[in-house]
């Protein structure tokens, strides 16, 4: 109840609103304006205030922002066309925070070839191989992915990524199967894009691997870096949103939302209803750009084999002064 009291408080509800509140769930009048007095007293609260209605300023900020973007009449369009020049991808699309849908960017890498039968070929039916299991019993299956590890022979999970439809089993990146020595092909049949987008001795963790059935789910997140992700077999749906429509997303830990954006909660999620996104399908050969701190949602539409690439060239590739602990020093 404590908690409770105090974030409805920050959040300009009134002391007699939650009274009422209160007092309509049988909890005791005494207690509830003890618990009422003690909150408002509180110097930890009265900072916390302090650090909302900041918030609330720069929340403000940004929608107004995101209101003059919506006057742009193909701030919401995204159509495919050949891969431009990496100088006019940084012109256009990256320094405009613009999404961008490409064709021709990878049709010279040995990885375009690839099918669910080939990599298994590659890997080895009883090589065992790290994937997420167990999704479906979990509604924060991407957050909780930690508890999600599962082990399975690469013959066994390629035949559940063919014969079945669900988000219960996906090979993601937090698999890390690029790590292993065995898996080494799977970088050296990766190349650059167009004319040096990539740096040329990329980052050992700056390449991503995701196989999955049709059905599976990567749930509302933003990236703390650029994404230029390559759809090799398959197709899915990415439903995206800029980065500053963050005042409706809910942000509620680190880079997870919890708006399910095919069927929004508009009890629980509101603000939701006045964002605006972009849906588009990205098709086997496509390089979808989903620009730095934007939202997405995605859905596998078929079995797929996706490779996610994050170290363009020449740039910054991750948020600058993303916060980590700070500790202030008392001045006094």
């Amino acid at each position: 109840m404590k908690a409770w009291i105090a974030e409805n408080l920050i959040r300009k509800c009134s002391a007699h609103q939650i009274k009422g509140y209160l007092l309509e769930r049988g909890y005791n009048e005494h207690i509830i304006d003890t618990e009422i007095h003690n909150a408002v007293s509180s110097p930890y609260f009265s900072v916390a205030q302090s650090i909302a209605e900041h918030l609330e300023r720069r929340n403000s900020l940004l929608k107004t922002l995101d209101y003059y973007k919506n006057l742009e009449k193909n701030s919401k369009k995204i159509s495919r066309c050949a891969l431009p020049s990496y100088e006019d991808f940084i012109e256009y699309y990256l320094s405009q925070n613009r999404p961008g849908l490409f064709s021709g960017a990878f049709d010279h890498w040995s990885a375009r070839r690839w099918t669910p039968e080939v990599l298994e070929q590659k890997i080895g039916s009883n090589t065992l191989i790290q994937v997420q299991a167990g999704r479906d019993s979990d509604p924060n299956y991407d957050e909780n992915n930690p508890l999600h590890g599962q082990v399975m022979e690469c013959g066994q999970f390629m035949s559940r990524l063919e014969n079945s439809v669900g988000n219960d089993v996906y090979l993601t990146a937090v698999n890390f199967i690029l790590d292993r020595p065995e898996f080494r092909f799977i970088r050296e049949e990766i190349g650059n894009i167009g004319d040096g987008y990539l740096n040329p001795d990329p980052v050992r963790k700056s390449i991503f691997l995701w196989v999955g059935p049709a059905g599976v789910v990567t749930s509302m997140h933003q990236d703390l870096n650029h994404i230029l992700f390559c759809q090799i077999y398959g197709r899915k749906t990415f439903r995206m949103y800029p980065a500053i429509e963050v005042p409706y997303m809910y942000n509620h830990r680190v880079v997870y939302s919890p708006v399910n954006p095919i069927a929004p909660d508009t009890v629980n999620h509101p603000l939701f209803e006045k964002a605006q996104g972009i849906e588009v399908t990205v098709e086997a050969g496509d390089m979808l750009y989903i620009p730095i701190g934007w939202w997405h949602h995605v859905v596998g539409e078929t079995a797929s084999i996706s490779v996610s690439l994050t170290d363009l060239s020449g740039i910054p590739n991750h948020f600058i002064d993303y916060p980590h602990d700070v500790f202030v020093k008392d001045e006094n």
